[in-house]
């Protein structure tokens, strides 16, 4: 029998953890999950007010380029670990600017695991950043890195943002191809729930190139897609509410007939599939709002009693909030 004593113990640094149990970071089907989370960065420089654009290249040989004019990764030493922020962000599990408030009042992502989760699992990882009028450029390969940070050319100083370049490692998935129909829906969710935020998506493959920006973010969205069916109201009732710490937007139109089409949530533009509470809170208060409007104008007969499901029915919605730390599961 094998000893079993404290040299036993082994202990994973850097990106080991994630290249020998991929399952505990990333969905391993696909390597759609990977373009996600470099997606959620360039998004949550767009929600703080520093990105307008976001171009997103499939390229023919599977490998993803993600492009944003926000403020582009920090490309000084990091105090603590001597080496460039841009770096530690790329092959340190948990790290971010996330974790404060500082940077990013509202974000998604796994805090800190996200892009340094696609390095480790891509065959190569190129940043490019352009900053302070310069342009700058690291690479890793396997999560390891090939070329420190250098500076490869010049720009103009108000021409700002991060470019990530990946290449998914096949070892890592069932299958090495995206499913474009996942990732379009992704990318235009973003559009829609960041108004004016260009979203562009280029399909090598396809040869094909679509771009999209809601001016009015959800309310455009759910009146485009209900344009030809009968609703009620005519124009999709929205709501906003704004204050330090959150932030709510829901557009809701109820159809005569069939089966809701649009039935959409997310937390910090982060799609939310099952619901949650925020769902569940959205169904309670639309259902005691409406008792109420029917109590206050004796429209119920007596003895019938309105239920959730009465109300829930037919209703299309697009329910979107952004929070401060909230907790994914």
């Amino acid at each position: 029998m094998s000893k079993y004593d404290a040299s036993s113990i082994e202990v994973l640094t850097g990106l080991e953890p994630v290249r020998k149990r991929p399952g505990m970071y990333t969905e391993t089907e696909r390597p759609n999950h990977l373009a996600q989370e470099v997606i959620d960065n360039s998004v949550d420089e767009a929600m703080a007010g520093f990105a307008s654009e976001i171009v997103v290249t499939l390229h023919t040989n599977n490998s993803v380029t993600v492009s944003d004019n926000g403020r582009g990764m920090p490309t000084d030493i990091h105090p603590e670990q001597g080496v460039s922020g841009v770096e530690v962000i790329l092959t340190k599990l948990h790290a971010g600017g996330k974790f404060s408030n500082d940077n990013y009042q509202f974000s998604g992502g796994l805090h800190g695991v996200g892009i340094s989760v696609v390095n480790a699992l891509s065959t190569e990882t190129i940043v490019t950043i352009k900053q302070n009028g310069k342009v700058y450029e690291i690479s890793f390969a396997n999560g390891d890195l090939i070329e420190s940070l250098k500076e490869i050319g010049k720009t103009n100083k108000k021409d700002t943002g991060t470019t990530v370049k990946f290449t998914p490692d096949a070892q890592f998935f069932d299958t090495i191809k995206f499913s474009v129909s996942k990732l379009r829906h992704a990318l235009r969710s973003k559009a829609i729930l960041c108004p004016n935020l260009k979203v562009t998506f280029i399909n090598e493959g396809e040869e094909s190139e679509e771009s999209w920006l809601y001016e009015n973010g959800i309310s455009d969205y759910l009146h485009l897609m209900l344009n030809d069916i009968e609703t009620l109201p005519k124009k999709p009732y929205t709501f906003a509410h704004r204050d330090e710490k959150s932030a709510l937007d829901v557009s809701l139109s109820w159809i005569s007939e069939g089966s809701p089409t649009i039935t959409e949530s997310y937390v910090n533009l982060i799609t939310t599939i099952l619901g949650g509470t925020h769902v569940n809170g959205l169904r309670s208060g639309l259902t005691d709002a409406v008792k109420e409007f029917c109590d206050f104008r004796k429209l119920t007969p007596k003895g019938l009693k309105i239920t959730p499901d009465d109300v829930w029915k037919n209703l299309n919605y697009v329910l979107s909030i952004k929070m401060l730390d909230p907790q994914f599961s």
